[in-house]
């Protein structure tokens, strides 16, 4: 994979750096997402993983990972991708009261969720 070196200046990196976490993206990712338009599939929005988790569980159920919520869909993204867009559905949690965080998968590898 190719390397690029990118010279900013502090300013040029304070005003990446804050773009970046207003989209809670890395600047790298923030690069590829909107200088490259790499953009993920109409599906994969915080909004969306919210409606259909809300129609796929209940507070009864065990808690679900966002690859549960998609099911066959979870492949059609990006799989660099996958962790920029579980920050933004964590985070997008955060202003709603319908779902919670509930912890880490056994292996480490994915946050699960519950329906409140």
């Amino acid at each position: 994979m190719p390397l690029i070196k990118l010279s900013l200046t502090d300013e040029e990196f304070e005003e990446l750096q804050k773009l970046a976490d207003v989209e809670k993206m890395s600047i790298q990712d923030l690069i590829r997402y909107k200088l490259l338009l790499k953009k993920n599939p109409a599906i994969f929005v915080p909004e969306e993983a919210v409606a259909r988790a809300l129609e796929k569980f209940t507070t009864d159920d065990e808690p679900f990972t966002l690859p549960d919520i998609y099911g066959e869909a979870w492949s059609n993204l990006n799989p660099r991708m996958t962790g920029v867009f579980g920050k933004r559905f964590f985070n997008y949690l955060k202003t709603i009261d319908s779902i919670e965080y509930a912890g880490m998968t056994p292996d480490g590898r994915r946050a699960t969720y519950r329906i409140k």
